[in-house]
This record gives structure tokens, C-alpha cells and sequence, in this order.
């Protein structure tokens, strides 16, 4: 969409050639009783229909300059001819955050738009910019610290009108955003009716959640195929580094990648959130039993949640370690055969590029890795299908397969997989010499991977130690937040994560006694810390932060030889 003269261009691949499909534009009015979801009320405009070309549908248009007048551009929804975008959508679009954060700052220009460079001031004279719409809790020129804050709120204390639930229920922050059965456990003794066990005290709620399972595996009840389909069992995963996974336009959030409603997209997740885990009964029934986040809200929630943890993956081509994790590094990266050539041996590097969750092209994979083939699942876990609504022929809906994760944050974020199937790292590792995933098809096609122990344990050493050297940069940032605040209470937040952060680098070595040296450091850094959340007066209490800093920057040092 040009925003200066008003052309917009569509493309469309892979819609059926036997349907015809209109593109229409919404704008979700801000009314209590509407959701995101186009409905009667929400402004709608048709822009045209698609023409086939090939294996390509397209539309080029042009807005007329009062023809959407007062419009805001909340979502572009691909929809059948038999209908409109309320009853007949295919696929949904929404403005990224970044594109509401950009023109809502073109906007804010004013009269110094003729100072800045051509293209913006272009931009802030645009007769349709009013068409992207502004994060409503960011100041104009928009503040995105106001914005993550206002996310940050959100998740932790919205609870949506339901039955007491938040974000942060089963995405906690003094627990790396995930939830674990040591940590339900915990919990449960603490806080015996927090709304995580909400199945367990409210009768209208007992079929929300399987207790047992999510007690023994920290396991939770998803509907992922729908509400009128049996449900699977998940984990919870970490909300931690998601601006290093999501590409667009499919940003493939969740577990099987489509997590989401609508969009599918991190903007829309908080949606289906609600309606999943927040609702009062489980008839399910919007402004009853639950209220649906406004687009506004799931703004700042996407925002906070795209702050939280790395913001880009390590060069793992130049960051160098010692033994035995450069060992690990190189089998990572490189496989097990001697060549060194990845084709031929342990392809960890080809889907986890840089031990993140993109391949070297960008693109986040999902993948059938066998790991409803285990033979040793609990029982009373039903079959998950994975990606997609399709039956299939092994049972449940779906493909077969899963999103594939980061692996920075992998060794303090257990037990792994979509099902919590095993319990440490290395078992995970071990995973991929398992005949569940080294299936006769994959061997043929020369997908296969087999290490040795040692070779298992040194990819273990390596994933181990570059989570601790992460922890070590999260508790750095929480510690320097730590110092800009005068007032003790509210210092104290980010010193306890930080020491959170260091006690899992810790944990993370010294169960493979790993970095002896770097773990003293560590230890070092977490008393300070843990002496200065009982400080008082600032000044005393950011000298023992800035000490804490130089341990962890002394405990990194140890680990990483260079990078």
C-alpha cells in the first residue's frame, strides 16, 4: 500500500482456482462488545476481487482520498465471494508493530517533517498515513518504553474478566516464562488456590485442564483442533527471544506453529489465550465468560513480549569456547563425519541456525521429528497431531509436525519437546540417535543422525554453556535497571530476576560440573545481588550492583575465549 497516493497492490498464492475471492479492509471499532475478529459494527471496505493470473491471484487498486476517511487499517482479510470478511475470511493480515511505531511517528512530525530526510517528511504529509493506526499507549512521538510497559502490566495483572488467570499464570517470570511440575509443585504448597489450579476448586472449570498431568508433566489442556475436538496435552513454552523467531508473514507461534488465531501472527495470540485458558465455564461465551482483548491491549502485549530476552542470536562462527563445548560447537555445526561437510553428518546447525530457531535462510521450520513415536509417553496422553486440522491416518489432527525452537535458552527451560518427553538436555540430544527419529524413510533420504555418547554429551557441554553466558547478560540487564531506580521496593523486581537468571547459569554447569572457575564468579555476582536487594540507600546498593557486573562480566570471560 502506497500511503501516498493512495495504490495498493495484492498478491495471493496457492488460494483453489476454482473459488473467486474478494480483498477487504477492516477497521475494528473500539466498542466493549466487539472482539478483533471482523464483526457487524467494525468498519469494513471491500477493495476489490482477485483475477487470476497463473498460479497467482492479484488486485491493484487505488483508494480514493475520501473514501476511507476516518478509517484505520486493523487488518486485510482475503475472503470467499459467498460472503464478506466477517463470515468467509481465508487468510488475515495486521500492520506489524513496527509499521504502527513508524507511521504513528510520521504523524507526530508536525512542522519539523521538513527537517528530516526526504522520504519521511514525504511520509508525514502522506494523505493516507492516517491509515496505519498508533499504539494507543505510546506517547506521540510514539515511546515504545511506554508501550513494553503497558504490555508488561497487561500480562501480569489482566486477567480479562475471567476466572482470575493472567499471562503470567503459566508464563511466570521468576521461572524463565514457563512453568515446570517442580515449579507447580512449589506453587501448589505456596498457593494451593492460585487460578493455575483453577480445575481443581471450581467445578464449572474441572474439565479445563487434566490435573494429574499437569501436576506430574506440567502438562496443560490445548484445543488446538477446536473446541468440538478432543484436546492435547502441552507444555508451556517460554515466551523468552521471540523476536529471533518469528519471521512474517507466518510468524508460526506455539508449538505446532499455529497457535494463533486470525493472522496466526504473535499480535493475535493473546486471543485465543483468553478464550483457551481465561474463560469462567467452559461454554466459552465472549463478554460472559471472558472479555476479548482490544487491539490496543494486544498491541502492548505483542510489544512487551518481543522486549523479553535476546534480541538477535550469537555468531556462532566466531564466538570461540573451550573444551569439551568447542567440541559440541563444532559437532553442531559441522556434524560427526571427518569431512566436516554438514550433509554428512549431525545436522543440529541446519535448523537451528546460530542455535537459534531459523534455518541460515531465515525461515522457521516445522518439522515431524517422531517424537509422538516414543514408546515410553505416560499414559492418558492423547496423540498429538501437530500442525494443521486435518485428521491423521496415526491419530489425532495434524501433519505431524512441531515448531522448531531456540536452543540458547534450551538447557534452564526443561523438560523438552511439545510434550515434556524428557527431562534434560542430553536427553533430548539423545533423542536424535533414537530410532523414532531416524525412521528408514529419513535414513534413505540421508536425513539421519547418530553421535556417539561422548559426542552427545559434548553438544550438551556446548548448549549448557552459552545458556549460562546468556543468563549472564539477562541478570546484567535486569542488575542495570536495578541502578537507575532510587526506591528500594521497586529495585527489587529486577534484582530478583536477576539473581533468578545467575542461579539457573549456575544450576546449568555445575550439574555437568562445567566452567569451575566461572561458576565462583557467578556465585560471587548472585551474593552481591542478593546484598544489594537489601539496601536501602541507592548509592551503597548500586556499588554492589556495578560489582555484580564485573563478576558476571569476569564469569563470561572464563567461558568465552573470544567472540
Amino acid at each position: 500500500m502506497d500511503l501516498k497516493d493512495g495504490t495498493v497492490s495484492v498478491r495471493v498464492y496457492g488460494l483453489p482456482e476454482d473459488r473467486q475471492f474478494d480483498i477487504w479492509l477492516v477497521d475494528n471499532r473500539p466498542t466493549p462488545s466487539l472482539s478483533v475478529k471482523p464483526e457487524p459494527g467494525d468498519g469494513l471496505f471491500r477493495l476489490g476481487r482477485l483475477r487470476t493470473r497463473g498460479d497467482t491471484q492479484l488486485l491493484e487498486a487505488k483508494l480514493a482520498a475520501g473514501t476511507v476517511k476516518d478509517f484505520k487499517l486493523d487488518m486485510v482479510v482475503v475472503a470467499d465471494v459467498v460472503g464478506s470478511a466477517i463470515d468467509s475470511g481465508w487468510l488475515y493480515g495486521s500492520p506489524s508493530l513496527f509499521q504502527r511505531l513508524y507511521y504513528a511517528e510520521g504523524r507526530g512530525l508536525g512542522d519539523t517533517a521538513a527537517q528530516e530526510p526526504t522520504s519521511f517528511a514525504a511520509l508525514a504529509q502522506a494523505p493516507f498515513k492516517l491509515l496505519i493506526p498508533a499504539p494507543a499507549y505510546a506517547a506521540d512521538p510514539p515511546n515504545l518504553a511506554a508501550l513494553v510497559a503497558a504490555g508488561e502490566h497487561l500480562f501480569f495483572n489482566e486477567t480479562f474478566g475471567g476466572n482470575g488467570r493472567t499471562c503470567g499464570t503459566c508464563h511466570p517470570a521468576e521461572n524463565n516464562f514457563t512453568i515446570d511440575p517442580k515449579f507447580i509443585a512449589r506453587l501448589a504448597r505456596q498457593r494451593p488456590r492460585d487460578p493455575l489450579f483453577v480445575a481443581e476448586f471450581n467445578p464449572d472449570l474441572r474439565d479445563l485442564e487434566k490435573p494429574e498431568l499437569m501436576r506430574k508433566f506440567g502438562l496443560i489442556l490445548e484445543n488446538v483442533d477446536g473446541f468440538d475436538r478432543p484436546g492435547v496435552m502441552r507444555g508451556v513454552p517460554h515466551t523468552l527471544a521471540l523476536l529471533t523467531s518469528l519471521g512474517t508473514p507466518e510468524e508460526r507461534t506455539g508449538w505446532s506453529g499455529d497457535g494463533s488465531p486470525g493472522g496466526g501472527d504473535l499480535l493475535s495470540f493473546a486471543t485465543g489465550a483468553v478464550t483457551q485458558h481465561f474463560t469462567k465455564t467452559l461454554n466459552r461465551v465472549k463478554d460472559v465468560d471472558f472479555r476479548l482483548p482490544t487491539d490496543d491491549e494486544l498491541v502492548a502485549l505483542e510489544a512487551f513480549q518481543l522486549s523479553l530476552g535476546r534480541q538477535e542470536d550469537p555468531d556462532l562462527v566466531t564466538l570461540v569456547l573451550r573444551d569439551p563445548q568447542a567440541e559440541g560447537k563444532v559437532i553442531f555445526l559441522k556434524g560427526t563425519n571427518p569431512t566436516g561437510d554438514p550433509a554428512l553428518g549431525g545436522r543440529c546447525s541446519a535448523c537451528h541456525s546460530n542455535a537459534g530457531a531459523l534455518t541460515a535462510s531465515g525461515v522457521n521450520l516445522n518439522v515431524n521429528t517422531g517424537v509422538e513415536d516414543l514408546p515410553d509417553l505416560a499414559s492418558g496422553i492423547p496423540r498429538d497431531g501437530g500442525f494443521g486440522p486435518d485428521p491423521n491416518p496415526n491419530g489425532g489432527f495434524g501433519t505431524g509436525a512441531f515448531n522448531t525452537p531456540s536452543l540458547v535458552e534450551a538447557a534452564d527451560t526443561g523438560p523438552f519437546f511439545h510434550n515434556n518427553a524428557v527431562e534434560t538436555i542430553e536427553q533430548s540430544i539423545e533423542f536424535f540417535n533414537s530410532e523414532s527419529f531416524n525412521t528408514p524413510a529419513r535414513l534413505d533420504a540421508g536425513g539421519g543422525i547418530q553421535m556417539e555418547p561422548e559426542q552427545v554429551e559434548a553438544v550438551a557441554a556446548f548448549l549448557r554453556v552459552i545458556n549460562a553466558v546468556e543468563n549472564g547478560r539477562s541478570a546484567t540487564a535486569s542488575a542495570t535497571v536495578a541502578m537507575s531506580v532510587n526506591e528500594l521496593n521497586i529495585a527489587k523486581r529486577p534484582l530478583t530476576l536477576g539473581i533468578k537468571d545467575i542461579a539457573d547459569a549456575i544450576k546449568v554447569l555445575t550439574a555437568k560440573q562445567l566452567e569451575p572457575d566461572a561458576v565462583d564468579d557467578l556465585r560471587h555476582a548472585r551474593r552481591l545481588l542478593d546484598r544489594a536487594r537489601q539496601t536501602n540507600r541507592q548509592g551503597p546498593r548500586n556499588a554492589l550492583i556495578q560489582s555484580a557486573i564485573q563478576s558476571l562480566v569476569d564469569a563470561k570471560a572464563i567461558m568465552v575465549v573470544s567472540e
